[in-house]
């Protein structure tokens, strides 16, 4: 779902054709609950920023790098926490 070049990759679509026919279908969104308990210090400075803001020549994160850049980065390969929602569907 990120664009290319994205370096928090914070959710993910997967489809696979399944033997019976039907698709598959994905939608994973990281789990940064795991890494940032309930109000902690984190998680109050979190609440109080509500989003990361892009700007033209920077940007400012919701959480650490550490977290949206490494830990919490939905990439191939690479077991992560997240939520995911996963239907079969017929065509």
């Amino acid at each position: 779902i990120d664009p290319p070049g994205c370096k928090d990759i914070d959710d993910a679509l997967h489809s696979r054709l399944l033997p019976s026919g039907n698709i598959e279908i994905g939608v994973h969104i990281a789990d940064v609950t795991h890494y940032v308990p309930p109000n902690s210090p984190l998680d109050l400075e979190a609440s109080f920023r509500c989003t990361s803001t892009y700007l033209v020549a920077r940007r400012l994160d919701m959480l650490p790098g550490m977290l949206t850049t490494d830990l919490c980065s939905l990439r191939p390969g690479v077991d992560r926490y997240a939520f995911s929602v996963i239907w079969e569907v017929t065509e």
